[in-house]
């Protein structure tokens, strides 16, 4: 009677053998000598304080400039990174992109710019101030929606037929009788 015994991973780690020892590494749990200090995982995750102190800025009207945001939210607290987006490519390039993030020292001052400033009017235009991680999306996936494109239907969307459609599939041309 053959008897049958179970291999764990520890078994397979243990072992010499060739085909193992080329291809599959099993990092140990006993020794934490073995990893570098820089692959272990902080247990406070920075990252997740920044989100507190990063506010996102939207609505913004074209001729407001950083000056101009850092002069409006420092009133709130000392602000230590401001991202001012513009276009790189298209027709748009070097315009802004209508949106900002700015980001704080202290997480009470960043929430205290969220309540005051958000939905106030700036240049005509009431903001949007959201935390960062709450920033809306586009419809291609960047952070940002330019108000004059909010309701904007394309030909597509309308269910009309395009001038280009029409010439290439010979309606233009056609006359009626």
């Amino acid at each position: 009677m053959a008897s049958t015994s179970a291999v764990t991973l520890d078994d397979l780690a243990s072992s010499t053998s060739p085909s193992l020892d080329g291809h599959l590494f099993y990092p140990s749990t006993d020794n934490n000598d073995a990893v570098p200090e820089s692959s272990k995982a902080p247990v406070d995750h920075p990252s997740r304080q920044v989100l507190r102190d990063r506010l996102y800025v939207g609505n913004l009207h074209p001729t407001v400039d950083e000056y101009t945001l850092l002069q409006v939210f420092s009133k709130f607290g000392k602000v230590t990174k401001l991202d001012y987006l513009f276009h790189k490519t298209g027709p748009l390039k070097g315009k802004p992109r209508g949106y900002a993030f700015i980001e704080y020292g202290n997480p009470d001052d960043a929430l205290k710019a969220l309540t005051v400033a958000h939905e106030k009017p700036l240049r005509g235009r009431k903001l949007v101030v959201t935390f960062a991680h709450q920033a809306p999306l586009d419809q291609y996936g960047g952070v940002g929606i330019p108000s004059s494109l909010k309701n904007r239907k394309t030909m597509m969307d309308t269910g009309r037929p395009t001038a280009l459609s029409m010439i290439k599939t010979g309606l233009g041309n056609r006359t009626e009788g």
